[in-house]
């Protein structure tokens, strides 16, 4: 949708962030171009605002994605709300300073050149932006202005005051792709060893250089207590030094924390170091592996909590919930429980089992991970719900004792049934 916006509304809003100063407004006899400031107060309201111009801009900000060779056309309107008639002589101008380099002037052409607009007329100019075919990859912004009115806030260059912002995305289609999920979290047993492999394919025709950086970060621990540093001896990575074109190689990341490594989460980040020619060197998120993982330790003794049964109980049901989370190995086997139920006269019961629940859920919307053969499900996880039974207990306070097996949470819920 186009908008529309007043550029006074645009000015006011802006020179708010200015220092307190004035400046008159001046003419530049080497450009003719009428510059101003707005003099304000150290509370940022405006006391004498400047009287610019009064002309419409239809979406003021325009983003292209080109790659080199390519065009591409904007049409641009222009309306004044004068009462009288305005010239306007659309040139290209040097933005503020900013980090992206600018857009050279030879890849802007502009027709619809100087034109008088009567008072309420609008009048339609069309840019084109030419990338050069050698033109490098990256983002570069630049101006279109209108008129010669600037205006300069204090510290900062001149800037005109009726133009249009054109950025523009240089890009190539890359040659390096990750084939393997790049976000990574897991629950790893301390003392337990896992490996994940990062799959990379070069379609190029030169060979890519792969230099793996690691950068731990602070633990986020979420317990009381002080929270440690993930060491580097945990972390080893084992990959090529280059990827050859048309071939497809794997990193291999392994974490192996001591079996003495306090258990809470911790994360690192690797930077595969990849260098791909069609890519912005400056943005290397795209190859950057998030590794997180949650370290647990195996219990020594059960859980046990306890419950009472009432004279006219019939029977006691237990359910165990165990989420089916990510578990680091791939040879991690289901979840299981040694439940022991103690009697009121001290009698251990060994439980068993009498039914088994798995459930999950799926949704049609969700991203999939990028290993996922299957177009259109992106299951949600899922659970197990172990029940135990214990009929016509006796009346009193009893105890449950339970030992869990490959999970590292679970939850429990204890039902008394009652005759009426």
């Amino acid at each position: 949708m186009n908008t529309r916006t007043l550029i006074l509304i645009t000015l006011v809003g802006v020179s708010t962030l200015a220092a307190t100063g004035v400046v008159a407004a001046t003419t530049d006899s080497a450009t003719a171009s009428e510059t101003t400031t707005v003099e304000t107060t150290t509370e940022g309201s405006t006391l004498d605002p400047a009287n610019y111009t009064r002309l419409y801009i239809e979406d003021g900000y325009r983003n292209l994605e080109l790659k080199p060779g390519d065009s591409e056309t904007v049409t641009v309107t222009v309306e004044n709300g004068e009462d009288e008639a305005v010239d306007i002589s659309p040139r290209v101008a040097t933005p503020p300073a900013r980090s992206q380099p600018p857009i050279e002037a030879d890849w802007l052409s502009i027709d619809g050149g100087e034109t008088t607009l009567d008072a309420g007329e609008s009048a339609e100019v069309d840019i084109t932006v030419d990338v050069p075919d050698d033109a490098e990859i990256g983002d570069y912004s630049g101006l279109v202005a209108f008129t010669d009115e600037t205006i300069r806030y204090p510290g900062r260059p001149p800037q005109p005051v009726h133009s249009v912002s054109v950025s523009v995305n240089v890009w190539e289609e890359p040659t390096v792709q990750l084939n393997s999920e790049t976000h990574i979290y897991t629950h790893l047993q301390a003392g337990e060893t896992i490996t994940r492999e990062i799959e990379i394919s070069n379609t190029g025709e030169e060979a890519v250089p792969v230099n793996p950086q690691f950068n731990a970060e602070n633990r986020r621990r979420y317990r009381p207590g002080d929270r440690e540093t993930l060491d580097r001896s945990w972390v080893t990575i084992d990959g090529p030094s280059e990827i050859e074109p048309g071939e497809t190689d794997t990193v291999e990341l392994t974490v192996e924390p001591p079996a003495d490594a306090e258990r809470g989460d911790y994360s690192a980040t690797v930077d595969l170091g990849i260098t791909d020619p069609n890519r912005n060197p400056d943005n290397t998120y795209w190859q950057q592996i998030d590794l997180n993982f949650q370290v647990w330790t195996a219990p020594e003794e059960p859980f046990e909590t306890s419950f009472s049964v009432s004279e006219s109980t019939t029977n006691a049901t237990l359910e165990l919930t165990a989420n089916q989370r990510r578990r680091a190995a791939e040879r991690s086997q289901d979840a299981s429980f040694d439940v022991t139920f103690v009697a009121p006269d001290g009698r251990e019961i060994d439980a068993d089992r009498t039914s088994l629940t798995d459930s999950g859920g799926v949704n049609l919307g969700a991203q999939r991970p990028r290993e996922t053969t299957d177009d259109t499900y992106a299951t949600r996880g899922g659970q197990q719900t172990f029940t135990y039974e214990i009929a016509d207990p006796a009346a009193g306070d009893w105890s449950v004792r339970i030992m869990p097996q490959n999970t590292i949470d679970f939850g429990y819920e204890i039902t008394r049934n009652e005759a009426n």
